[in-house]
């Protein structure tokens, strides 16, 4: 009989130790715990210097609050307007950062002549970028998409650009050797050796995103949590501007994660980027 610690056959999946499934909690754990930590923090400010809500209010009342504009349905199409914005802004920064990563990549000369506008439209400050966009585009959905289209195409461009610079001269011999096609070798070879490089500037991307639409939505929108939280600052509520807050940053930090677990997979295929 084999003994207790022969290790498994070939071609069986191992599974993961206790020890790696608690390492793997363990940042899920410190995270939540820091959380909680700040929200008792919070808690005890309030009460111990006596702060009048009107300037701070308790954790208790602001989750209240929260719960019932959540139950009567008036978060939700804002939620659902920014969400929307982002998605759609970053798939297509996405699909410019890729394409033009692609081109800049076999078009040097291309790249030397664009990159110094692509360099200038990311340093301008967006705030300042965004009443120019909504003039143009309004105040719809349009001018949000073009605001995060704008700040989430670089971060994909640049790694993707690097990724590809990276990949091994054999490579490049043998589709010289094999006459492939520029086409066929964007889709066949660069594509997949990329893609743990736009999964790293989708995370960054993300991010960015949100705030974007943020600042899009501040700056004239009909809807939105940033139109939301807008609203609630001329109207002095606290409580509502503390409950938009906490939504962008958890609609940020979900979209992160997700992003990172799909980086997590490619790596896990591809290699790392």
């Amino acid at each position: 009989m084999p003994s207790a610690s022969a290790p498994p056959a070939a071609g069986a999946p191992v599974r993961p130790g206790p020890g790696a499934r608690l390492r793997a909690a363990r940042p899920v754990a410190v995270g939540a715990v820091s959380l909680a930590a700040g929200v008792v923090l919070w808690w005890l400010v309030t009460v111990l210097f006596d702060i009048p809500a009107y300037r701070l209010p308790t954790p208790g009342a602001v989750a209240a609050h929260g719960w019932t504009l959540g139950r009567d349905g008036a978060l939700t199409v804002h939620i659902a307007q920014t969400l929307a914005e982002v998605v759609q802004g970053v798939v297509l920064g996405s699909a410019l950062g890729v394409v033009l990563a692609m081109v800049f990549t076999r078009m040097r000369r291309l790249e030397r002549v664009l990159m110094p506008l692509i360099v200038i439209a990311q340093v301008t400050p967006k705030i300042s970028i965004a009443p120019l966009i909504v003039l143009w585009l309004g105040l719809g959905i349009g001018s949000k998409i073009a605001l995060i289209t704008l700040v989430s195409f670089y971060p994909v461009l640049i790694n993707m650009s690097m990724r590809l610079r990276a990949i091994p001269t054999g490579v490049d011999d043998l589709a010289r050797l094999l006459e492939i096609g520029p086409l066929a070798r964007a889709v066949k070879i660069d594509l997949p050796f990329a893609l743990p490089a736009i999964a790293v500037g989708l995370r960054l991307g993300v991010l960015q995103a949100v705030t974007a639409a943020v600042i899009g939505e501040f700056i004239g929108a009909q809807a939105g949590l940033g139109y939301l939280e807008r609203q609630a600052q001329d109207n002095d509520d606290i409580r509502l501007v503390i409950v938009s807050l906490g939504l962008l940053c958890l609609l940020a930090w979900t979209l992160y994660t997700l992003v990172g677990l799909v980086e997590r997979r490619l790596n896990s295929r591809f290699g790392s980027a």
